[in-house]
Order: structure tokens, then C-alpha cells, then sequence
């Protein structure tokens, strides 16, 4: 029997969303362990070693972090239906590449400023604290405004045009680059901010009616302790032998998102290649685990 999937997340998280909306592509059973938006967060600390973000995949002792890698693993690990491929969707997967580490962080800023006497701030601290190098301050979101919505109108409308004829920016089907482009969307729909910003869109709210209509699949509800529990039960999943120029397995590393020193993991490197990296690491809640990170817009070294 296969190990159950285990979503560790919180229900406003865009990048959570992401995940979700795939989880209803692909129609699948999953397990939901509910997370604080803001630190402290212990239990998922006690899983990932120092990484702090929405959403984590768990499957037994493997630890999933990173929403593009959650997908890139559950589409290897369940084939059908498949995710479009081809170059249409390989030009839209680029697309949400852009918009998962630039568009969606003005979409951030603008909803900050749109709302920002109203933001908690134990929210804004954390924020602030968790990026240190994105203009944050409330004097300065605001002044950024405006800017911000001239360029995500923009940006939308060209989003528009893309979407003009196409069931889906992937094709017949959604690709990756749908769910990356749709979180950001979905945050901006959220909060009553897409039609402000544009107004006279013509294909893009039928394209976001079709990825809400996917669901999220079937989800249960467990605690910290359950998915602690599922942890130990069995050790992670063998790997296949490394072969990497730059590193060797067993040595001691630390992996981080780029720029982002406060969230570095340190462990044994059991695996690299060009786009996954593995570490393990023992955890005194759930024994040996190892955690999984993408190659891509994170950085790894030897400790």
C-alpha cells in the first residue's frame, strides 16, 4: 500500500492553491494538515529542517518543498490524466515560471497597499522579516501602488489575449504553466482586485471558471501528530545512484532558496541531479527523513 499524500499548507496560500487545483486535475486522494500563516511553525519545522513555506507534500518519510517540484513529483507518480506537453505548453510553463518568482509578488504588493491599514501587523512583520529584500513598508507600498496596478493591468490584458480561442494555456488540457499562472490570479480574485485591475477581459474569467471547476480532489483532514506518525513508519524511498560534478553524496550540506539564508536546511546529500536536490536529515519527532528541493532558484553548499 502506498503512502498517503499529505498537503502541509494553509487555505489563503496562493502557492498552496497551486497544489490543490492540481490535486483536482488529477482527481486525487489527499491529507490535509493545516499550518499558521505566519511563524512560529513548529510541526512543519519538525518535518523540513528550517524551511518555513506553503505548501510542503509529504508521502510517508520524503518531504516535498516547493510548489513547481510538488507538481513536477506528483506528475511522475500519477500519469493520467496528463498535464499538456509540447511547445505550447512548454512556452506557457515558461510563462508560469515568470509569473510563480515576479508576477505574483506585485500581485502581493498591490493587494498589501490596496488594504494596508487593514493588514494584521504580526502578518506584516512576518512578511517583512520572511523578505527582506522586496520593498514591504507601508509608506513604500503605498506609494508603489499605483505603478503596481498599471503594470499588472497590463499584464492581465496581455494574459487575455493569450487565453483568446484556448480552452487552456497548455491546450485541450492545462499545462503546469496553467497552475502557476491561476495561483496569482486566484489571489487577486480573492480579494475583488481582477476586475479592477481589468475590467474588460474577454476569455480569461471563462479559463478561471474551468480551473476552479477542477476541484481540489478528495480531502481529508489530519493533525501534525498523524502526518508525524506517517513519517516513521517506513524509511524514505530509495533513490537512484547520484552522479553530479559539482557535489558528492554524503557530504554535509545546507540548501536554501536563493537569497533566502534564514530558511537554509543543512543534511547528508543522498542525491543531485539537474533538476532535484535530496538531503537527508534525522528529525527528533519523525526520525530519518529525506527532503526534497528543486535545482532551480535554490542554492546548495557544502557546510
Amino acid at each position: 500500500m502506498s503512502a498517503a499524500l499529505i498537503l502541509h499548507h494553509y487555505q489563503a496560500s496562493p502557492y498552496s492553491e497551486k497544489v490543490r487545483a492540481y490535486l483536482g486535475y488529477k482527481q486525487l486522494a489527499w491529507q490535509s494538515v493545516l499550518m499558521p500563516p505566519v511563524l512560529p511553525k513548529p510541526d512543519l519545522m519538525a518535518l523540513t529542517g528550517g524551511y518555513r513555506r506553503a505548501p510542503v507534500l509529504q508521502i510517508g518519510a520524503d518531504i516535498y518543498c516547493d510548489s513547481a517540484l510538488i507538481i513536477a513529483e506528483l506528475e511522475q507518480r500519477y500519469a493520467q490524466p496528463a498535464l499538456a506537453s509540447g511547445p505550447q505548453a512548454a512556452q506557457a510553463d515558461l510563462l508560469g515560471r515568470l509569473f510563480d518568482v515576479d508576477i505574483f509578488w506585485r500581485a502581493a504588493r498591490y493587494l498589501m497597499a490596496s488594504r494596508v491599514e487593514h493588514i494584521p501587523q504580526a502578518l506584516l512583520n512576518d512578511r517583512i522579516a520572511m523578505h527582506p529584500h522586496l520593498p514591504l513598508q507601508k509608506a513604500q507600498l503605498l506609494a508603489d501602488q499605483a505603478q503596481l496596478a498599471i503594470q499588472l493591468s497590463a499584464l492581465i490584458d496581455q494574459l487575455d489575449q493569450a487565453l483568446s480561442g484556448a480552452h487552456f494555456l497548455g491546450g485541450v488540457n492545462p499545462c503546469a504553466g496553467d497552475f502557476a499562472v491561476y495561483h496569482t490570479l486566484w489571489f487577486l480574485q480573492g480579494a475583488q482586485a481582477l476586475v479592477v485591475l481589468a475590467p474588460n477581459t474577454q476569455a480569461l474569467l471563462p479559463w478561471m471558471a474551468r480551473m476552479a471547476a477542477l476541484g481540489h480532489g478528495e480531502m481529508s483532514s489530519i493533525t501534525a501528530s498523524d502526518a508525524f506518525a506517517a513519517a516513521k513508519q517506513a524509511p524514505p524511498a530509495a533513490l537512484a545512484e547520484m552522479q553530479d560534478s559539482l557535489f558528492n553524496a554524503g557530504q554535509k550540506v545546507a540548501v536554501q532558496p536563493e537569497g533566502y539564508p534564514q530558511e537554509s536546511v543543512a543534511g547528508e546529500l543522498v542525491y543531485l541531479d539537474e533538476k532535484k536536490i535530496v538531503i537527508a536529515r534525522q528529525s527528533t519527532v519523525c526520525g530519518l527523513l529525506h527532503v526534497h528541493f528543486p535545482r532551480m532558484d535554490y542554492e546548495i553548499r557544502t557546510v
